[in-house]
């Protein structure tokens, strides 16, 4: 049964709730839009979409409990001079007002539940919060628009009613002068401070959240291997030496994963070059070198476009089996295998969408692969032709290389130019719509090697 107040003042409890709840509200559809505004290339954006998870889900636990307190404690009775429709238009505000507050941030949660980004969501980057799981693990763009929707549409009214509900208070309390607002405001200095120590929690929470790397989520957390890229020079970056290609100091480590292997050759390690060693083919007539890769001096870096802006990422991470040889490029081979999880550009935003089902969809396909089928001279440099397969897109593609050769150790410099929705990647025409990802992307690559035999 619920209790109810003798002092016609609203409890304590239900006091510190209501304006801790208003203000976390206020400040919550105030980050939402200046959030939405920034550009995807704004390196504090990643940060504010996952402190506005974090305290979405607060206020919804907070508004929770003042339901039910509000269940068992019954509000005081409205002034008796107060017209019949205005009382019952009152108490209806106040339940459509109780509804709004569970329902906004519940549609948010569905936002990232239905995602096919499938970013985690750590409450202030402390305990991962499981998906809501009404949706069957169901993910989809489409679906995730459609909650968006709903989710901004609840967020206007909660907007537009709270509007509604302070001008009513000014009424009552300026122009009515009968009480109705000053029953809901604290009477004591410390249930202002109660309100103000809820804040401050969460505020802390916030703090911890971007003062602790380890607290922030991946920008797509995933079952990894246990082992690493072994072959690799781990006191070298990836792009180390790769003078001909601008770099970027990208600020992040990101864990290496161990490449599917594009052929069935042979591996051998050596401590300060990775060796991938091809089997040679068994045509007695085969002479071609096979060259051991430095994986610390190499690089395969890619380039895109993004509402006009050029943007350069790296992938950290892959394999090649090379068998060359100038004077023999009939039996020539170049087999490459690239680890997607690797991909990151320096952006959170944009790097949380990569591993996603709409571009490399790296839980079903960890790896790109090319395999050449022919390799000639072109003029100066050379151009290799190929299969290249993304996903479970397969398209001829040819890469166009010099080389600095000097019969012991050598380097390619090379590039292509593919279009990235060719391979499946970003197909939603929101992409370039709304984001602006340009549909060419430019994948050059440094490779430092030395001959094996």
């Amino acid at each position: 049964m619920s209790k109810l107040s003798s002092s016609g003042r609203y409890s304590s409890v239900a006091a510190i709730l209501h304006w801790t709840i208003a203000a976390l509200i206020i400040a919550q559809i105030a980050g939402g839009w200046f959030m939405h505004q920034l550009p995807n290339s704004s390196v504090i954006k990643f940060d504010l979409y996952q402190l506005h998870k974090s305290f979405g889900l607060s206020i919804l636990a907070l508004a929770l409990f003042r339901l039910g307190w509000r269940l068992t404690h019954r509000a005081p009775a409205l002034p008796t001079a107060m017209p019949g429709w205005q009382k019952l238009a009152a108490r209806g505000l106040h339940w459509v007002f109780y509804a709004l507050m569970i329902l906004t941030p519940l549609a948010g949660w569905a936002i990232v539940s239905v995602s096919p980004t499938d970013i985690p969501t750590k409450w202030f980057g402390i305990f991962t919060v499981p998906h809501l799981p009404f949706f069957g693990g169901e993910t989809s763009r489409a679906l995730e628009d459609m909650m968006e929707e709903r989710h901004e549409i609840l967020a206007f009214a909660i907007l537009y009613l709270l509007a509604l509900h302070v001008a009513a208070a000014l009424k009552h309390q300026f122009f009515d002068k009968d009480g109705v607002m000053s029953s809901i405001i604290p009477e004591k200095k410390r249930h202002w401070m109660g309100a103000g120590a809820i804040v401050a929690v969460l505020a802390a929470g916030a703090l911890f959240y971007l003062a602790a790397p380890s607290a922030r989520p991946a920008p797509a957390e995933r079952a990894l291997p246990s082992h690493s890229h072994d072959h690799k020079d781990s006191s070298a970056p990836a792009n180390a030496g790769a003078s001909s290609i601008e770099h970027s100091d990208d600020g992040h480590e990101h864990q290496a994963v161990e490449a599917e292997k594009a052929t069935a050759d042979a591996v051998a390690v050596d401590s300060n070059a990775a060796v991938l060693v091809e089997t040679p083919s068994s045509d007695e007539h085969s002479h071609s070198a096979v060259w051991a890769v430095d994986y610390g001096a190499s690089a395969l870096k890619f380039t895109g476009l993004e509402s006009g802006a050029k943007f350069e990422g790296v992938f950290s991470d892959f394999t090649a089996a090379i068998s060359f040889d100038p004077d023999d490029l009939a039996n020539a081979t170049i087999s490459v295998s690239v680890s997607t999880v690797s991909a990151s550009t320096g952006n959170e935003l944009r790097d949380s969408s990569l591993p996603g089902s709409e571009w490399f969809d790296v839980k079903n396909h960890p790896t790109a692969t090319f395999t050449s089928t022919s390799v000639r001279k072109v003029g100066a440099g050379y151009e290799a032709d190929g299969a290249l397969t993304i996903k479970n897109f397969k398209r001829p593609v040819t890469l166009e290389f010099s080389l600095d050769n000097d019969g012991h150790e050598a380097v390619a410099i090379g590039h292509v130019n593919l279009v990235r929705t060719d391979f499946g990647l970003g197909e939603a025409s929101s992409w370039l719509d709304e984001e602006g990802v340009g549909l060419e992307v430019g994948v050059e690559f440094e490779i430092h090697a030395t001959r094996s035999e």
